[in-house]
């Protein structure tokens, strides 16, 4: 019969249940698995030079002295190239999203195990306590052993907690623009406010942009330009629960390895115990 029942942390079993995080679990939409298969094949140099070559094709042969069909300064390449700008903005940052949370799973699993295993070192310092309660009735011990025993038998201290980092008005609202774009119907709005903007101009209703919709390019360029510094901001807010998450698991780190080292102490210190009944059972045998 043991001397101590432990009570085991219930991230274990499920963890046991579920195993590790997988990107396969995550539900994304068809939208959003379209958004991170875009975001995987255009992070690539291959991206990057299937670009220039287009450019610079499209430069040549729109020239005057080829087909003339765009000459300098090329307005329909821009106009082209400011609307797949503007709308990979949002492509990008679903399919980040999508990609980003079997990390984030992971990484909350990861921090979930630690404390678990932390609980445990704790379950089994419980029993070792437990059990030198029981030894001590059993043998007499000096007192040079007696305080090595108690030394071993102190509780370890758990990880300090981290305060939450303080998050402005400013960073709350561009943290929120950063979640709100990074969805298919921030694309969807996108793209159809272009399409109708491009309707109204050709039917005349909008006569201040006519083609290459130099006003349409122009709101455009403010918007990626706006959005961009708005998203690094936000970007770093949804970051910070991460990182302080990042920092825990280190901190629950430490306090395991140093529960370990407790435990090894206490073992050490319940041999002198084991050993005095071993020799006593041992003298009574003889």
């Amino acid at each position: 019969m043991s001397l101590y029942t432990s009570m085991r942390h219930p991230h274990v079993h499920v963890r046991l249940r579920h195993g590790h995080a997988r990107v396969e679990h995550e539900y994304a939409g068809a939208g959003g698995r379209l958004a991170a298969w875009l975001t995987r094949r255009l992070g690539s140099m291959g991206t990057v030079y299937a670009c220039v070559a287009i450019t610079v094709a499209w430069m040549l042969l729109g020239s005057r002295a080829f087909f003339g069909f765009d000459p300098y300064p090329y307005p329909f390449m821009l106009f082209l190239g400011n609307v797949v700008q503007l709308l990979l903005v949002f492509v990008i940052l679903l399919g980040q999203q999508v990609l980003g949370r079997t990390g984030d799973r992971r990484a909350r699993q990861t921090f979930e195990d630690a404390e678990a295993i932390l609980h445990d070192c704790e379950q089994i310092q419980n029993h070792l306590i437990a059990q030198d309660l029981h030894l001590a009735s059993c043998v007499v011990l000096d007192e040079i052993e007696q305080g090595q025993l108690t030394a071993a038998a102190e509780r370890f201290a758990t990880p300090p907690s981290m305060a939450d980092e303080h998050v402005g008005v400013n960073a709350r609202l561009a943290a929120r623009i950063t979640e709100r774009c990074g969805t298919m119907g921030a694309f969807y709005v996108a793209t159809l406010f272009q399409l109708v903007w491009i309707a109204l101009a050709r039917a005349g209703v909008l006569r201040f942009d006519p083609y290459p919709f130099a006003f349409l390019l122009f709101l455009s360029s403010l918007a990626q330009l706006l959005l961009m510094f708005v998203i690094m901001l936000g970007q770093q807010v949804l970051g910070r629960a991460a990182d302080r998450r990042a920092e825990m698991t280190f901190r629950d780190a430490e306090a395991v390895l140093r529960a370990c080292e407790r435990l090894q102490a206490h073992l050490r210190a319940q041999d002198l115990a084991i050993r005095h009944v071993v020799d006593h059972m041992t003298a009574c045998g003889n």
